[in-house]
């Protein structure tokens, strides 16, 4: 489903990545494990076309993006792309419900009364059925996180990113976040890819990577 062919990355006369090759099938759940500052976060943004690469080509469901202009990026994140983020960026002021309604608001492809529905279904799906309509200010950040997982996913995407998604969470909540993942995993038919710097977190992948020396190696 996903490609990266020979992907090279520098800032400046900093390298980041070094003829990267990374297949990932659909449906699969992959993890990426490095330390902080080796370039785990560049390569999320490369793989959702928010970073452009210096080398190589990356391929989706066999088409090549890698040229994509900034229109068609956009659009081609819309359809098949969500990403969960550490710090969950999510509206404060919004409800748990608008938040997750707002990731389906540029879909014009999709009636309003259905996408009513997908949020309310996404919502159950995180465990989240009982908050709909509260704020998301009052919500643990364990909570916090499902409301960015639902939104990730409200749209049905071929693909998740996930950039540390348990890095503000305590121990406890982190296993209940990777948990859901694979419960997720489970029920959607949608690849997910979790960057991490937890080897647990990673082990519960069906692959793991680590990302060193600008390579991923398979652990």
């Amino acid at each position: 489903m996903l490609k990266l062919q020979s992907i090279s990355k520098k800032y400046g006369a900093q390298k980041i990545l070094d003829a990267v090759d990374f297949t990932v099938g659909q449906k699969e759940f992959v993890s990426i494990v490095g330390k902080s500052g080796v370039g785990k976060t560049t390569l999320l943004s490369i793989l959702s076309g928010l970073v452009r690469t210096d080398e190589g080509k990356i391929f989706f469901n066999d088409e090549d993006i890698s040229n994509f202009d900034e229109e068609q990026l956009a659009r081609f994140r819309l359809m098949n792309i969500g990403i969960v983020f550490q710090d969950f960026k999510i509206i404060s002021s919004l409800s748990v419900y608008d938040n997750v309604y707002l990731a389906l608001h540029p879909r014009k492809d999709i009636e309003r009364d259905k996408r009513k529905d997908m949020v309310n279904e996404m919502v159950t799906l995180v465990g989240l059925k009982d908050k709909l309509d509260k704020l998301v200010d009052n919500l643990s950040g364990g909570e916090k996180q499902r409301v960015a997982i639902a939104r990730s996913l409200v749209g049905m995407p071929k693909l998740v990113l996930a950039d540390e998604p348990t890095g503000n969470l305590d121990e406890r909540t982190s296993e209940e976040i990777i948990t859901l993942f694979e419960k997720l995993h489970d029920e959607l038919d949608t690849t997910f890819i979790v960057i991490t710097h937890d080897k647990e977190i990673a082990s519960k992948a069906q692959k793991s990577y680590q990302l060193t020396n600008y390579k991923l190696q398979i652990l």
